[in-house]
């Protein structure tokens, strides 16, 4: 199936952002846990950085998304079960990723620089960042196989 015009170019920037901003946001989160384990103020801090950043900055994907969708109506529609999954996944993964994970890694490099360990934080870290990992992944097999659609 060839795209072209100004869906070909939506669908390339939607890849793009995934790639760039979705991939890193889900790697940072889930590296987290291990680095407060660990004690690696260090990479912790820069996970921190890129769980906020590019948590905020995954809304290009989901507009880009959404301008899509804009371009196929009405062959596809946001009232489809595989599109208003995605919507509500995503909604679930950037809430964990910056209202647990987030505020959970500034706590932990806060315990690290008062010389406490943060384990503690680890374990809220990694389950949420499990649980975001697991919406990502839901969310492409739902692009995949369109169910509903």
């Amino acid at each position: 199936m060839t795209y072209s015009g100004s869906y070909g170019v939506l669908l390339a920037l939607h890849l793009l952002t995934v790639a760039f901003i979705v991939g890193p946001l889900a790697v940072a989160t889930s590296l987290s846990g291990r680095y407060a384990r660990e004690g690696n103020a260090g990479a912790l801090q820069a996970a921190a950085r890129t769980t906020t950043g590019y948590g905020y900055a995954s809304f290009a994907t989901v507009l880009l998304g959404s301008a899509m969708l804009g371009r196929t109506a009405p062959h596809w529609s946001a009232s489809q079960v595989w599109v208003a999954a995605s919507y509500a996944l995503w909604l679930a993964a950037v809430a964990l990723s910056l209202l647990v994970v987030a505020p959970a890694q500034r706590a932990a490099l806060v315990a690290l620089d008062a010389g406490e360990p943060a384990d503690s934080f680890a374990k809220r870290i990694a389950p949420a960042a499990g649980i975001a990992s697991l919406a990502w992944a839901a969310i492409i097999v739902l692009m995949v196989f369109k169910p509903g659609a």
